[in-house]
């Protein structure tokens, strides 16, 4: 089961370029920059705004204890998903990106990551896994869900296609 619900999370991210017309009612209160160090930030660059972010929705990710980020000036629907997560439609059903072509999408538990960055339309997709070993560990990630701040202390992500390492730092709250 356990397995399943990393693999939702990890689909969320699949199809990220996708537009929506999704309202966000909720005014931001969400801070943070994540800074990136690592071979591919010549190309996806060395920092990454935050936008939205929504923790503890399981109704997106299939886990409880998860936060999801996007990047500066993306929503996240405050509505529940009313498509199926293996539904090639799905993140555009939940989350409106303004600049589908340079944007992000991080999926964060305690031991995994699922990102893709996408720049100048090009997805690169970003994954850790400290609990199966799928992929790389994940080295600290910290969800406080009472201060309502994440915190990413050498958090590292391996590339899925080329296999070259980011590793992430910052504290984000909402």
């Amino acid at each position: 089961m356990k397995t399943i619900h990393l693999f939702f999370a990890m689909i969320l991210l699949i199809n990220c370029t996708t537009d929506s017309t999704n309202e966000t009612i909720e005014e931001l209160n969400n801070q943070g920059i994540l800074t990136l160090s690592g071979e591919d930030t010549s190309i996806v660059g060395n920092e990454l705004q935050i936008g939205d972010i929504a923790f503890g929705r399981e109704d997106l990710t299939g886990l409880e204890n998860t936060i999801v980020i996007v990047s500066k000036g993306a929503n996240i629907s405050e509505e529940p998903p009313s498509l199926s997560i293996n539904d090639p439609d799905y993140v555009e059903s939940i989350i409106d990106f303004p600049d589908k072509k340079n944007t992000f999408v991080i999926v964060a538990g305690e031991k995994l990551i699922s990102m893709v960055i996408v720049t100048n339309g090009i997805e690169r997709r970003y994954t850790c896994d400290s609990t199966y070993e799928s992929s790389i560990a994940c080295g600290s990630i910290i969800l406080n869900k009472d201060s309502k701040k994440a915190i990413f202390l050498n958090s590292t992500v391996k590339n899925a296609e080329t296999g070259t390492v980011l590793t992430i730092n910052g504290t984000i709250s909402w």
